[in-house]
């Protein structure tokens, strides 16, 4: 119930805010810093070591008959997919930066901040009582 009232907040709250005049700028003295700062980040987030575990679980690492190459496999299947993932995200993004005006951003938070509302309400309606 609070995870269904917290995206129905969300979605409001998102519908209501105006875009950023200007886009953030990072600290990062680097490439380097900001890599390894978000490595790190990505790395100790519990979602992240749970999924990982689940899958080695699954593939039978850490059995009688395990098998390292598999977990080394995956590994290198997830860095380089997310690699990709974000250098095609950040990439279009970057093309695709001149035209989003203001009002662009404004329909995005509108239309985003709806669905997660919306899906806050799913949530809400699904609670068995």
């Amino acid at each position: 119930m609070i995870g269904g009232l917290f995206l129905v907040y969300l979605g409001i709250k998102t519908v209501l805010t105006s875009p950023a005049g200007q886009a953030a700028r990072g600290e990062a003295n680097n490439i380097f810093g900001a890599y390894a700062s978000t490595l790190l980040l990505t790395l100790t987030n519990p979602q992240t070591i749970l999924s990982f575990a689940a899958i080695y679980a699954g593939i039978g690492v850490g059995g009688v008959h395990s098998s390292y190459l598999s977990a080394m496999l995956v590994v290198l299947g997830v860095f380089f997919g997310s690699a990709i993932w974000w250098c095609l995200l950040t990439g279009g993004v970057n093309l695709l930066r001149a035209r989003f005006t203001p009002l662009w951003l404004l329909w995005i938070n509108r239309v985003s901040g709806c669905i997660v509302a919306l899906f806050g309400v799913l949530a809400l309606l699904s609670l068995k009582l």
